[in-house]
């Protein structure tokens, strides 16, 4: 039983360390070396829980996945639906600045890195996308049915503009470290739900 919960700690620790590694570095650029090296674990051990990089950057992607699925349910918080998509894309936009600007997304990273060249690795970043726009889809369906969104944009459109917006400004915000620009986004964004 021990040992059980030990390996299973080991396991996570080697995910959460490969995250921040594929997060600032790439899928291509990590090597297991580097992972063996942040890990502490050595070789064998690291082939123990994963047969080979491609499992292990499958694994830490969908490990990354349940996560923030659970992160935007829970930072949909607000007095009406509209404010709710607000709240949760500030929470998004507060995780890269807790970070000071460095990163980006895992999964906007990995998806240009990966989509045209791994089929599983585009699998669970389509499914990531997909996940994140249903929920604000449905707060948007909410706040049409509410008489606060005038516009005529169908919500599945919108939720996907809203998502769209927010990587896109990831990205632009990670090559400015702007503070500034996290203001604009959400400028942006509060102007696109409430025209």
């Amino acid at each position: 039983m021990v040992q059980k919960n030990k390996g299973e700690q080991t396991r996570q620790r080697i995910l959460k360390k490969t995250r921040e590694l594929l997060v600032s570095q790439g899928y291509y650029a990590t090597s297991i070396s580097s992972i063996i090296e942040a890990t502490g674990v050595k070789k064998g051990n690291l082939y123990y829980h994963f047969a080979s990089k491609e499992e292990l950057g499958l694994a830490v992607l969908d490990d990354a996945a349940r996560e923030f699925a659970e992160f935007i349910e829970e930072s949909l918080d607000g007095e009406n639906p509209l404010e709710e998509i607000l709240n949760s894309a500030e929470s998004v936009l507060k995780i890269l600045e807790e970070k000071n600007f460095t990163g980006g997304c895992l999964f906007g990273n990995t998806a240009l890195e990966m989509s045209d060249s791994n089929r599983k690795f585009a699998s669970i970043i389509r499914e990531v996308f997909s996940t994140w726009t249903t929920a604000y889809e449905n707060k948007i369906a909410e706040a049409k049915a509410q008489g606060l969104l005038p516009g005529s944009m169908a919500p599945p459109l919108l939720a996907r503009t809203v998502v769209a917006l927010l990587e896109g400004w990831i990205m632009m915000i990670r090559v400015s470290k702007s503070e500034t620009d996290v203001e604009d986004c959400l400028l942006a964004l509060e102007g696109l739900l409430k025209e």
